[in-house]
């Protein structure tokens, strides 16, 4: 919502200058989303009045206006609006003068003319409001008057975010309230001094009536949708919104459509009750508010015919629908260039009857906005009243009372709400004396009794948000001032759990699932046959009646099982299948818990930006020693095996800590691959999840360094009997602190090196916590390094 300053001033009488407003609304709960200038910097436009026109000599889209600017001699312009017209005032930039976009007017000869200025349009001074041509003013504009000064353009607007349960903030009058109660002065037009109706006022029961006696009248069955309902037939129209009220309009971000929705829009936009006027010429008997009938639609006024349905709430005559109710008009009864005569709606709308019929047609409209919210239950009877002596003043406009009407049911009951001192003190933090209480509650429009614990206070019809308890304690908050409340920092006794001796299987499962496996359960029975091939040595149960032949031992490992799944997704055109699982494995003294896995196809999912590449051996192992990370401590390594009954002899490592075997991971042998119609050979792991849930993690903080991190790389030529597992170590184990990372990054073998040798490539990242390291520093550690790996045998640098 744009809220002008200059509008807000004539109903609010305070000493605040923007910037304090802006403020205060803020730290009261309306954010101000933005402050900018109502008009950008122009300077040297005047009023000016057209005395004549002629065409241009030389060009037919051109004319020539003698024009009066006020001092006394006629100027020549050239110009070439479509809407230029003898009489008309019209603003003129005379030479000397400053545009928006540092445009700078002079004399200038058009096609042979000599124009003494510019006849403006309103989008070259910034202030569009969605007209073409020239920018027309008022008839009685004073000719020769500074352009800004007569449209009053030293103004700020304001940009609120109104939340959706303060409703009756969309109006100016709604902020002009709470600026009233947070402190800023005097209110200029109390609520209590709104016209009084005076026409006939009737009650729900009215019925339908003929054309030559309108009166709109509220259907038995929307009474509880539309209780308060008020239709003024008015003859004559305005033909213009003077320049004041337009530009108004303009500053609170609508455009000029017509005189009578223009002034319209401008008392939603002061009192926050939405108004609509019908064309009377076009209406076919009384108006109904009621529900729409099956296959009714209505032709919207944004060009599109909307269907209806039975829960919206729709303004009707003989013909069917005008309007629906609250939200938007009809395109047959909207008013024109060609109305004499119209009928002003004011009415009041539940709430439900409204919420989500826009959204459900694809509208947002001002109305449907506000209705969904709440708007007064009181205002409707009072705005149509205060609009009529707005038309009044404005040109020969007369009310038809005879065929003017009021339906006004039983208002919603406001009960009072309790306060109590103790809760009040108690959320916001401190005791207030019982005037501060008072005196906001008051301020905010509420009638307040004092009660033996607190008070009782009864909202005013507008505030319709506030319920219970705790509503009032929110409003005495920030009437109060946020900002002026205590400010503590939280006390207690804070007693964390203790810390699990090792990770939990959770841990697990979600690093695995990061990696973008799936667990599965599979059975505790195998066959036989997969018992012998995969643990030949097993001595686990046997099952004395299995229920088949492939569920007669108890599994002694859970790689069968695994396959069997793998084998089912592969089968099933699924070319890449990660797989794992939480399962016990048995033997004849007991059980044990194991965490395995099996993989197969590619290492990453399909994508454009990278080639597709296998998985293998060294992708199963990161994952193995991703699973390894929650207990940094651990010291544990991969040894080569050769003697698996079920892995490739090449592509087989255990896992150990010490000489404590905890895992075992490899490629599935061809030959059991080929036999389970496996194209390639998948990859299988396990763990001992029973063991590693028995080891401390014992996780600790490192400091980070303030000081730069230094890499350097070592080219290591080792002979093919000494792994590369064991060079790593041995630097690993002999590297001081300073060495914070030693990791090897690339393996070569070929003809540049001698027979039986191959290179290493290790990459170590050096950093103190305590200094900047030195060159020196860095060459004593490589070089001490490259002493310890010697030792291992004849270890040379690469040249």
């Amino acid at each position: 919502m744009r809220v002008s300053i200059q509008w807000l001033r004539e109903l609010l009488d305070t000493s605040w200058d923007t910037e304090e407003i802006a403020r205060r609304l803020t730290m009261g709960g309306i954010e101000v989303e933005a402050v900018e200038d109502a008009a950008p910097l122009f300077h040297g436009v005047v009023v000016a009045a057209v005395q004549s026109i002629a065409p241009h000599p030389e060009a037919d889209q051109l004319r020539v206006a003698q024009v009066d600017a006020g001092d006394g001699q006629l100027r020549t312009v050239v110009c070439g609006a479509d809407n230029l017209a003898v009489g008309q005032r019209v603003p003129l930039a005379i030479p000397g003068a400053a545009l928006p976009g540092e445009r700078a007017i002079t004399i200038a000869t058009l096609r042979g003319v000599s124009s003494e200025g510019v006849l403006c349009a309103a989008a070259e001074l910034g202030l569009e409001d969605g007209g073409s041509g020239l920018l027309i003013l008022d008839d009685d504009a004073p000719i020769g008057t500074d352009l800004r000064t007569y449209l009053r353009l030293e103004d700020q607007i304001l940009t609120l975010g109104i939340t959706p349960n303060r409703g009756d903030a969309l109006s100016m009058r709604g902020v002009a309230r709470d600026l009233f109660a947070l402190g800023a002065g005097a209110l200029i037009c109390p609520e209590g001094d709104t016209p009084q109706p005076v026409w006939t006022t009737s009650s729900l029961d009215m019925l339908a009536q003929t054309r030559e006696h309108f009166a709109p009248h509220i259907a038995v069955d929307a009474r509880g949708a539309c209780p308060s309902y008020t239709a003024l037939w008015i003859e004559g129209v305005p033909k213009r919104l003077p320049d004041v009220l337009r530009e108004r309009l303009r500053r609170a971000g609508h455009r000029c459509i017509h005189p009578v929705v223009d002034l319209l829009n401008l008392q939603m936009l002061e009192t926050g009750q939405p108004l609509h006027a019908f064309d009377a010429d076009t209406l076919q008997g009384g108006l109904t508010v009621r529900w729409a009938q099956a296959g009714e639609t209505l032709d919207a006024l944004d060009g599109r015919d909307l269907p209806l349905e039975p829960d919206m709430l729709v303004v009707a005559d003989a013909a069917g629908p005008v309007a629906l109710a609250g939200i938007i008009g009809g395109r047959r009864a909207a008013v024109s260039t060609h109305t004499r005569t119209i009928v002003l709606e004011a009415a009041f709308f539940q709430p439900k009857a409204i919420q989500g019929r826009a959204r459900r047609l694809g509208l947002q409209t001002d109305s449907a906005m506000r209705f969904e919210r709440g708007v007064d239950f009181a205002l409707a009877p009072a705005v149509a009243a205060s609009t009529l002596r707005r038309l009044i003043a404005m040109g020969r406009v007369y009310l038809r009372a005879e065929r003017s009407h009021t339906s006004v049911g039983v208002p919603p009951e406001h009960a009072p709400i309790p306060l109590r001192r103790a809760r009040l003190a108690r959320i916001l933090g401190m005791d207030y004396d019982d005037a501060v209480v008072e005196t906001a509650l008051t301020r905010l429009g509420l009638r307040v009794c004092k009660t033996h614990d607190g008070w009782q206070a009864t909202p005013p019809s507008h505030r319709f948000d506030l319920h219970i308890e705790v509503d009032l304690i929110e409003e005495v908050g920030r009437i109060y001032g946020y900002d002026r409340l205590p400010l503590r920092r939280p006390q207690g006794v804070l007693n964390p759990l203790p810390m699990p001796c090792a990770p939990r299987h959770g841990t697990l499962r979600g690093i695995l699932q990061a990696r973008d496996y799936h667990e599965v359960i599979t059975y505790s029975f195998i066959s036989r046959q997969a018992q012998a091939t995969f643990t030949p040595d097993a001595d686990a149960p046997v099952l004395l009646n299995p229920l088949s032949a492939d569920l007669a031992v108890m599994r002694a490992s859970l790689w069968p099982g695994l396959l069997q799944t793998l084998q089912f997704n592969v089968k099933r055109q699924q070319e890449r299948v990660r797989l794992f699982e939480f399962g016990r494995v048995f033997s004849g003294n007991g059980q044990r818990l194991i965490l395995a896995g099996c993989v197969v196809g590619s290492a990453d999912r399909e994508h454009w930006a990278q080639p597709q590449r296998a998985v293998d051996f060294y992708d199963v192992k990161g994952d193995v020693t991703a699973l390894l990370a929650p207990w940094p401590n651990m010291a544990f390594h991969f040894r080569p095996i050769g003697d698996h009954p079920v892995l490739h002899p090449g592509q087989a490592a255990e896992v150990l800590v010490g000489e404590q075997r905890i895992g075992l991971l490899g490629a599935l042998h061809p030959t059991l691959a080929a036999e389970h119609d496996l194209d390639k050979s998948p990859f299988f792991f396990y763990l001992d999840a029973e063991w590693l849930n028995d080891q401390p993690s014992a996780s600790r903080f490192r400091p980070l360094s303030p000081f730069p991190a230094l890499r350097r790389d070592l080219a290591l030529v080792i002979p093919d009997d000494i792994a590369a597992g064991t060079v790593w170590a041995a630097m690993r184990a002999a590297a001081s602190r300073i060495v914070q990372d030693i990791t090897i990054f690339d393996r070569y073998q070929g003809p540049s090196l001698m027979a039986g040798t191959y290179s290493l490539a290790f990459a170590l990242l050096l950093q103190d916590v305590e200094r900047t390291l030195t060159e020196a520093d860095v060459q004593a550690e490589t070089d001490r390094l490259l002493a310890v790996v010697r030792q291992l045998g004849p270890i040379e640098l690469r040249a």
